[in-house]
């Protein structure tokens, strides 16, 4: 009983020390000034999903944000000169990463335009599509990260990978492929106009496809 009653107690300890550890690594954030590392989209933004759906409006790479709280699967914030409040969750469903981890990913220190950090380090012409938030053939990883964010870990655990797999919306996919680190085809798939086919875009270096094709 003695055995249980300390195995118990030795449990308990390491929960509530886990707890505060966790307490004040989220307040070390808290109250600090950052910039968004990525443009980021959202409909509503106190529900910013971490899947990193491309819809409604950009927030853009960048902006200066307060950090408010993170937490648990939430990092809160607002962007400078706005009262409203942004809240980007970290969805199981689609990303095995931690949330300070998608913190890192989100958000930086310094502001990614100024210096020689990775935004001037791109091209002219990628430097144009990330502000705009479009991705074009020819584009290096770096700049599609900046315009598009990054693809949800569940389907693209690795950014060494030459395909990477994002969404517009739950059912209308972009497939981006690299070769030589820069993007050599762009593959859109979305529902047809008619039950059990989707519908497929392909803009590649050999030229544009278009088509419909059996639902897999």
């Amino acid at each position: 009983m003695k055995i249980i009653n300390k195995y118990s107690i030795s449990l308990v300890l390491m929960f509530v020390l886990a707890l505060a550890c966790s307490s004040l690594y989220a307040e070390s954030f808290s109250g600090k000034t950052y910039y968004t590392r990525t443009n980021i989209w959202y409909e509503n933004p106190n529900d910013i999903l971490s899947t990193n759906y491309h819809r409604g409006t950009i927030l853009p790479i960048g902006t200066k944000v307060s950090i408010h709280k993170l937490i648990n699967r939430r990092i809160q914030f607002t962007p400078e000169g706005s009262a409203q409040m942004f809240t980007i969750i970290n969805d199981k469903k689609t990303n095995t990463i931690s949330i300070d981890e998608l913190f890192n990913r989100y958000f930086s220190i310094e502001a990614v335009q100024t210096g020689v950090g990775d935004y001037y380090q791109t091209s002219e012409a990628d430097r144009e599509n990330i502000n705009k938030g479009v991705i074009t053939l020819g584009m290096s990883r770096k700049a599609v990260l900046m315009a598009y964010g990054y693809p949800p870990t569940h389907k693209t655990p690795l950014l060494t990978s030459d395909i990477w797999h994002y969404w517009y919306a739950r059912l209308h996919k972009v497939t981006v492929f690299f070769k030589d680190d820069k993007i050599f085809k762009i593959e859109t798939i979305e529902p047809a106009s008619y039950p059990g086919f989707i519908k497929s875009n392909v803009d590649s270096t050999g030229g544009k496809k278009s088509g419909n094709k059996t639902k897999e």
